[in-house]
């Protein structure tokens, strides 16, 4: 979209007629107002103007131009005086077109491209516009004048009369400009000798805020079209950015600010470089940029006055000068920037006010600098004087000096023939250090070895270590399939290790995994890899496998060796392993899902009873997920309320009587139906959620036969089994109290049932645990006894009641001679230590008569009470009360 001409303050009090009326009281006619038409197309001659009626009226003083198309300006003038010839001249030179057409006899005659007319006898320059005109008195003529110009300013009209034109001794403001210009160019000439004779930076800036200054004057005058150069339409707006440009880094410089007001200095150095990023976006005609140059110049010549008022109070020399220059330059500056926006006219005295401020402040500034150059040069004098005494007083010392070291270097002749001796002993001792430092670099060669050995292996047992088997584990990989081979990972884990470290010690578990280490060791060929990734578990890479029976060859190998008995001091150990196995490339090909597969295998062997190996299927990684769904449904489970409580009588075989019940907790799952704890149980303890599930099935039991003692019916005992992780919570005591009260629970009416082999983990915590438990009167039984690692020591100080023997030695006897043997050893443990004993899983009268008659009093089984709900089992209890 091109822009519209001349942007101006149109003169809301014009009158319908622009008439300019010459008479005999003036020789000079600067104020009056033309009619106006804009061909933006340029495409419309005389004759079609002529048709058109201009009704825009415009001043003659005006200083915004315009980038493109025509314009076309009508001059009514009215002779009234007794002259007849006259000149219409235009005061700036930046039209690159500027016809006057006059009509005579009704043709129109044509003062073609006033840029061109040369008046050799006029003082002013030949490139500014100028028309003769001839006019008789007491005639009216009417003129066009046709334009075009690619400048944003572009000045005034005038009509002068010849004699006044042509008058000898006129100054025009263009001379004004090259008189201005040439006093400038003295002071750059002072400047620079400054310069050349303090070398200080300040001078070199002014030079240059001067130089841009000038420049500034040239484009401003038109002085530069002497030359044959082009014009440039934003060309005084980007001149000017420069000038000030170099101004802040004048001031920056003579106001010391770097050193009396940091933080300014840092500002004025920003607002340069905004400075200059004005003259660029000036320079490319950006919208708005001459705008926000206005703007920004003005907040920034506010804070120049605040800062120069702030130096003159901190005492500096020539701030006052400076502060004068400063008040003088702003105002004749902010003229300069009002007449370039249109808001002031482009008359004669306000461009010689500018002029007549810029000078006098340039004046101030070159006194200030002149003040400055006196000082630097008192400082530099200074400086040398102090130097050449300095000197003086050296030369003198010199002397001295050099007889001193005469004397000294006779003195140092005697010393260097005594240190050349000293040399040879040294040289000797630096052959020694040599010899010394080299054996010590050998033994840091040694020790990097050992600590890089340190970084890549297992320090207990010395194997590979994460780092080094995922590095092994990689390049098997690489060179199994370079070779077209394949690989197998086996992921081994120690069954129940952690109980080994629990009840004998870490000291006996890092011997055990030492041997342990030794047994893979001589399992697997010199090409394959041992690792030990952490704790109980390792891995073995068996690379180079042709047929896959090689592999499972390996598995039973390592599972027979670990069925023989393991002896560390007076213990003799049986250890079992579960074994997981990944191939490649049947199962993956990259070593990270190649050891979670293993991994993965493991777990399964594990689930499969331990003490065996598995290859990795695909579903045992759905396994692995539905295992994380049983987690989910666990939680909803609880939340749910989806468990529920079955009760097994435990019975008095002497007498066929209930002496008690225990409690057995049941999940009710909404898809998979009824299931035991040996589905969930070991998931819950996994998760932490076991807590949440022992209080509610101590909240419900306690509640329930509470209920039945105050109903009148004797259910016996409650035997509720406890997890280790809720014996061992802080709060455990207080929350069994707790719920006793609650419900009016008697301690004499409950018996704790803890696994044997979760009692051995923390033995000294769990006896003392016990002992509390024990003093509030309540029952502590062994569940599972026989299965576990129990040691007789252990069982003499443990606050226990009763022997619970497992059922898997029940299912056999009488024909397992071994079961028999291990139940009457359990038996007679039991009454050397005054316990009593009972024994679960009982299902037949084989085995009601065998215990009878090892006087096994108490026994717990399907033959006489399947587990059932608590309505089955008041039915029972009511019948027993009949």
């Amino acid at each position: 979209m091109f822009r519209k001409i001349f942007v101006v303050l149109l003169l809301s009090a014009v009158t319908s007629y622009a008439t300019v009326t010459l008479t005999d009281e003036t020789d000079k006619y600067d104020h009056f107002t033309l009619r106006y038409f804009y061909d933006e197309s340029s495409t419309l001659g005389i004759h079609d103007i002529e048709k058109i009626e201009c009704t825009k009226v415009i001043p003659n003083q005006f200083s915004q131009g315009y980038y493109s198309g025509t314009a076309w300006l009508k001059l009514n003038v009215t002779n009234h005086s007794d002259s007849k010839d006259y000149v219409l001249y235009f005061t700036e030179p930046f039209w690159s077109t500027l016809d006057l057409y006059t009509k005579m006899n009704d043709t129109w005659t044509i003062q073609k491209n006033g840029l061109k007319v040369s008046l050799q006898e006029r003082s002013i320059q030949n490139y500014n516009p100028a028309y003769k005109l001839h006019i008789l008195p007491g005639e009216s003529v009417t003129y066009y004048i046709k334009g075009q110009t690619l400048s944003g300013h572009i000045g005034e009209f005038m009509i002068f009369t010849e004699d006044e034109f042509f008058r000898p001794n006129r100054i025009d403001i263009t001379d004004i400009y090259i008189i201005y210009a040439s006093i400038l160019f003295i002071i750059i000439l002072f400047s620079m000798y400054n310069l050349i004779v303090i070398k200080n930076r300040i001078f070199a800036y002014y030079i240059a805020y001067i130089l841009s200054f000038i420049v500034f004057i040239a484009m401003k005058s038109g002085f530069y079209l002497e030359f044959g150069f082009p014009g440039w339409s934003q060309g005084l707006h980007v001149v000017g950015t420069i000038v000030v440009f170099f101004l802040v880094l004048f001031s920056g410089r003579f106001l010391e600010l770097k050193t009396r007001m940091p933080m300014i200095d840092k500002l004025f150095r920003l607002s340069a470089a905004i400075f200059l990023l004005f003259a660029l976006l000036i320079s490319q005609d950006t919208p708005f940029a001459c705008l926000a140059f206005n703007i920004y110049s003005s907040l920034f010549f506010t804070l120049l006055l605040v800062v120069a008022v702030k130096a003159l109070y901190q005492g500096l020399i020539g701030a006052r000068y400076y502060l004068i220059a400063l008040i003088i330059y702003m105002p004749a500056m902010g003229m300069m920037t009002l007449t370039f926006n249109g808001l002031l006219d482009n008359t004669d005295i306000n461009r010689y006010a500018f002029l007549v401020g810029s000078f006098i402040e340039i004046i101030f500034f070159t006194i200030i600098l002149t003040n400055k150059y006196r000082e630097l040069n008192l400082k530099k004098l200074q400086k040398q004087k102090i130097l050449l005494k300095a000197k003086k007083s050296n030369q003198k010392f010199l002397e001295t000096k050099i007889q001193q070291k005469t004397n000294d270097l006779l003195s140092i002749n005697q010393q260097l023939l005594k240190k050349t001796q000293e040399l040879e002993i040294t040289k000797e001792q630096l052959t020694r250090d040599i010899q010394e430092r080299t054996e010590a670099e050998k033994e840091i060669e040694k020790q990097k070895d050992i600590l890089h050995h340190q970084a890549n292996h297992d320090s207990l047992t010395g194997l590979p270590n994460r780092a080094l088997f995922n590095i092994r584990l990689k390049q098997g990989i690489k060179k199994a399939k370079k070779q077209e081979k394949g690989l197998a990972l086996f992921f081994i884990d120690l069954d129940k290790f952690k109980e080994i470290n629990d009840s004998l010690g870490h000291d006996v578990g890092d011997r055990v995994l030492k041997i342990i280490t030794a047994i893979l060791k001589s399992s697997i060929r010199k090409e394959d890899t041992l690792a030990r990734l952490a704790g109980d578990e390792f891995t073995i890479i068996m690379e180079d496998i042709t047929y896959s029976e090689d592999v499972s060859k390996l598995g039973h190998a390592i599972l027979n060796m670990f069925a023989k008995p393991i002896h560390v001091d007076e213990h003799v150990l049986y250890i079992t392993s579960s074994i997981g196995i990944s191939l490649y490339p049947q199962d993956a090909n990259n070593e990270k899902d190649l050891l979670k597969y293993a991994d993965t295998a493991m777990y399964r062997a594990k689930e499969s009873g331990r003490n065996n190996f598995q290859f990795y299927r695909p579903e045992m990684t759905k396994h692995a997920l539905e295992q994380m769904q049983m987690k989910t449904s666990l939680r909803q489970a609880i939340d749910n309320e989806e468990f529920i409580i079955h009760y097994q009588p435990q019975v008095d075989i002497a007498t066929d009587t209930l002496v008690g019940i225990e409690a057995l907790l049941r999940w009710q799952h909404p898809s998979k139906g009824l299931l035991t704890p040996k589905k969930f149980i070991s998931l819950a303890e996994e998760t932490g959620m076991i807590l949440e599930i022992d209080d509610w099935v101590m909240h419900t039991t306690m509640k329930q036969v509470s209920k039945w003692y105050h109903d009148g019916l004797d259910p016996g005992k409650l035997a509720l089994n406890i997890s280790m992780r809720h014996l061992e919570a802080p709060n455990f005591i207080y929350r069994i109290q707790n719920t006793m009260d609650s419900y009016g629970f008697k301690p004499e009416w409950l018996e704790l049932e803890i696994t044997e082999g979760h009692m051995m983990k923390n033995a000294m915590e769990i006896i003392n645990k016990l002992k509390q438990v024990s003093k509030l009167g309540i029952n502590i039984s062994i569940d599972d006894f026989g299965t576990g690692y129990s040691s007789l020591s252990l069982l003499k100080r443990l606050p226990i009641n009763r022997l619970k023997i497992d059922k898997s030695f029940i299912e056999d006897i009488p024909e397992d001679e071994e079961d028999l043997t291990i139940i009457n050893s359990i038996i007679a443990l039991a009454k050397s230590l005054n316990l009593k004993v009972i024994a679960e899983g009982v299902e037949t009268i084989e085995q009601i008569n065998f215990l009878k008659s090892k006087k096994c009093k108490y026994v717990q089984g399907h033959y006489y009470f399947y587990p059932m709900s608590a309505d089955e089992l008041q039915e029972i209890l009511l019948t027993n009360n009949e």
